[in-house]
């Protein structure tokens, strides 16, 4: 029994969603009471709500949040459960009326901001869903995760400026994260800020050494930069090179990711390695 509990305790803390495992780990718990920590059970039922609704036992998770209520009659938090049950049933107007209630008594909570920002984003309203975001984030700067959502709906625009500046927030926070610099670098790109664009490919492959998009990317911007060199002096500007490196340095840059995408693709399938090969020839 107290394997489960020390499991069901290391999936709150990891934030991941494996409802069928909490389901089946909970039950003899909750039936027995064999939890070693009185303030514990409160967090399981809570998990095993949340695991229900993923799981679509909305019974289950009416019977959890009945006996949460008793408990905890005033708490915001199991408010929170009572809209998200209202969320599973199709009832998302009633709960967006409750999430809202909550935040114009407190505006500083967090709970009832994020489930009203999921649902604003799972009902299609992304500009809402924005604007949200961004009052959230105004309170809560340090939330990294925020940060990405707001980023990814911002791409969904392509409203490029604004999503390049959310993931500079998340790198602020997150430096060492090569995936992060990668999305910044692909951003970049897309914008046609070339050298910035290189710059965080590199970083990419500095922080993960056999990074092939980050390897792709470094190839990929340092040619563009290369057939750059010849065009009009109008088309370079507009590509916003910054402080690229010299030609030399370019073509040195674009060898060396070369070799190590062939090196990469060597162990891949012979399909694979074969489409590689093609492009890196162009």
């Amino acid at each position: 029994m107290s394997s489960a509990a020390e499991l069901l305790s290391e999936i709150r803390q990891s934030s991941e969603r494996r409802p069928f495992e909490v389901l089946k780990l909970a039950e003899p718990l909750l039936n027995t009471g064999k939890i070693s920590r009185a303030e514990d059970v409160w967090l399981v039922y809570e998990q095993v709500f949340t695991a229900a609704i993923d799981e679509g036992q909305i019974e289950l998770a009416k019977t959890i949040l009945t006996i949460l209520q008793k408990r905890f009659n005033d708490s915001q938090r199991v408010r929170r459960l009572y809209g998200m049950i209202n969320e599973a049933v199709g009832h998302p107007s009633e709960a967006k009326q409750l999430y809202t209630q909550m935040l114009d008594a407190d505006e500083t909570n967090v709970l009832a901001s994020k489930r009203l920002i999921a649902l604003l984003k799972a009902e299609g309203h992304t500009k809402e869903a924005i604007s949200q975001l961004v009052t959230y984030l105004d309170t809560h700067a340090n939330d990294f995760e925020a940060w990405l959502e707001l980023c990814s709906l911002y791409l969904r625009h392509h409203l490029y400026p604004q999503a390049a500046f959310c993931i500079e927030e998340v790198i602020l926070q997150q430096p060492a994260n090569h995936y992060f610099h990668l999305c910044y670098a692909e951003i970049c790109y897309t914008m046609g800020n070339l050298g910035t664009a290189l710059k965080e490919y590199l970083r990419v492959v500095e922080l993960s050494t056999d990074n092939v998009r980050g390897f792709y990317g470094v190839k990929l911007v340092a040619d563009r930069i290369l057939d750059l060199g010849n065009r009009p002096k109008k088309e370079q500007q507009d590509a916003a090179l910054g402080d690229a490196p010299q030609p030399a340095t370019l073509q040195r840059l674009s060898q060396l990711a070369t070799e190590r995408l062939v090196y990469a693709y060597n162990r891949a399938s012979e399909s694979s390695r074969k489409a590689a090969e093609a492009w890196l020839k162009k």
